[in-house]
């Protein structure tokens, strides 16, 4: 009955839009903790559908990303805490302050954070941090499983060791949806009163839709541009062949899935490139345009400055500067 009841919670919190938690599994093997392992795929292939068919889109209302940040003593007694830990586990301020961080967590959890433990003392009074996935237990017996990066310091006030704990997460804002959604409709209906195409319109007469296929080859063709930065890019007819797919859903499903063109992102990462080499390197500046593909200089000068508002060489003068 008790697991049912965890079952009939995840999925009330489905049902609103969130779909950031998960059930924790159990050692019994039954039609149950079937339902349960069923529960949790069918949650995780959900969430990372609404992840790249709209996270990466700035205007996509689906997304909201909500940090979760836990201040511990030496002895892992929870100190300070910010106010979305609340809504997320679900506790209040008197079963939070003061409590061992890891009472909140699963027993695999648990262990997990133990080993760290010992890797933070290990490294004495040098700080020290790294990431771990950590499974929260919610007071609705629900498990939030989140990537934490987890630091270690010196309060120079009180001298006393310190464990930072910090992560993202992604839970649905219906609020803002339902703001954007109705900006979106009255600004559609003033546009038609105009003589206007409808946005809607152009999207039903496209009909076009990116199925879990679709969405495989197109993240492989994102994969490949990012390991080719420095080699030019093929036509993409030749592309879309390469990974299985057409040349219409490579233009248009890459937009979608990303923000930008397959075209502005290669010029956008490369650009990217360019200025970690530039800040952190002593490469020459033509090299370095070599090494993030661009032909030549006037062309990765133009490029960079029109997307960073200064030049190549003002990067490189401020960044030795910096390190002066």
């Amino acid at each position: 009955m008790e697991r049912l009841k965890k079952i009939h919670a995840i999925l009330v919190e489905f049902a609103s839009g969130n779909f950031a938690y998960r059930l924790e599994r159990s050692n019994k093997n039954d039609d149950i903790e079937a339902l349960v392992e069923l529960v949790n795929m069918t949650l995780e292939e959900i969430k990372d559908s609404f992840l790249h068919q709209g996270y990466v889109n700035i205007h996509e209302t689906y997304k909201y990303v909500v940090q979760m940040f836990f201040l511990l003593d030496k002895k892992e007694t929870i100190i300070t805490y910010n106010s979305r830990i609340k809504q997320l586990l679900l506790f209040d301020d008197s079963e939070l302050q003061g409590k061992a961080f890891s009472s909140f967590l699963t027993q695999k959890s648990k262990l997990a954070w133990d080993h760290l433990k010992s890797r933070l003392v290990s490294a004495g009074l040098n700080p020290h941090e790294e990431y771990i996935v950590l499974s929260f237990k919610t007071k609705k017996r629900l498990t939030l499983t989140i990537n934490c990066l987890v630091g270690k310091f010196i309060d120079e006030t009180s001298q006393s060791e310190r464990i930072i704990i910090t992560s993202m997460e992604i839970v649905k804002n219906s609020k803002e949806r339902e703001i954007a959604l109705r900006e979106t409709v009255t600004s559609a209906k003033k546009k038609n009163k105009k003589g206007k195409h409808s946005p809607f319109a152009d999207n039903q007469n496209r009909g076009f839709h990116l199925n879990s296929s679709d969405i495989s080859k197109i993240r492989g063709i994102h994969a490949y541009i990012l390991k080719n930065l420095d080699k030019p890019l093929l036509p993409l007819i030749e592309l879309a062949h390469t990974f299985g797919t057409n040349e219409y859903k490579v233009k248009h499903g890459f937009k979608q899935l990303y923000g930008h063109t397959v075209f502005r992102f290669l010029i956008d990462e490369r650009l990217k490139r360019a200025s970690l080499l530039i800040q952190h390197t002593d490469i020459p500046l033509k090299e370095v345009a070599h090494i993030a593909g661009f032909v030549s200089i006037p062309h990765f000068s133009k490029a960079f400055k029109k997307k960073y508002g200064y030049t190549p060489s003002d990067l490189r003068k401020q960044s030795y500067k910096g390190s002066m």
